[in-house]
């Protein structure tokens, strides 16, 4: 289990990472927005599409954020369904890998804004991280102390919280 959650922080630090990164792209989908919305009239008192930007960025930061924690700590305190949902997150990651790892060696130029090279770096990386937590979040041993803990919650419960 240590392992797991050890992984998934490297994962949530290299996915922050490529967040950041994504900033010329956001901006972009950002200054598209404010166009369209100024062609038809409704861009006023709107903000810069840098501010729009920064905010998407930091409230992806905060759910990503949030999610993990919370997700570590409930699989930390041994809870199944904590397990499971850390396990599809990764699986969810390690897809993600799989598509960046393709668009990479497709050859397509992209259009617009891209993200940069050294960004792919960091989502390999948590690729990777994400795909050594899933193996060690589905493993027996796990899966075992999941059980015991829920076990010893229970009949903590059931003895008034006395051994």
């Amino acid at each position: 289990m240590k392992l797991a959650v050890e992984l998934w922080c490297a994962v949530v630090v290299a996915e922050f990472i490529a967040l950041v990164a994504r900033y010329s792209m956001v901006h972009d989908e950002a200054q598209k927005m404010l166009d369209t919305m100024a062609k038809d009239g409704n861009a006023e008192g709107l903000p810069s599409a840098q501010v729009l930007a920064i905010i998407s960025l930091a409230i992806g930061a905060v759910v990503l954020t949030a999610l993990s924690v919370t997700f570590m700590k409930f699989t930390w305190d041994g809870r199944n369904w904590a397990r499971q949902g850390l396990g599809v997150l990764s699986a969810f990651i390690a897809v993600q890998l799989v598509f960046t790892v393709i668009v990479m060696f497709s050859g397509a130029e992209p259009t617009g804004a891209s993200v940069p090279a050294w960004a792919t770096i960091f989502e390999i990386l948590g690729g990777v991280a994400a795909i050594g937590a899933l193996i060690a979040l589905m493993n027996r041993d796990t899966t075992i102390f999941c059980r015991d803990a829920g076990l010893w919650r229970t009949r903590n419960r059931q003895n008034g919280g006395m051994r």
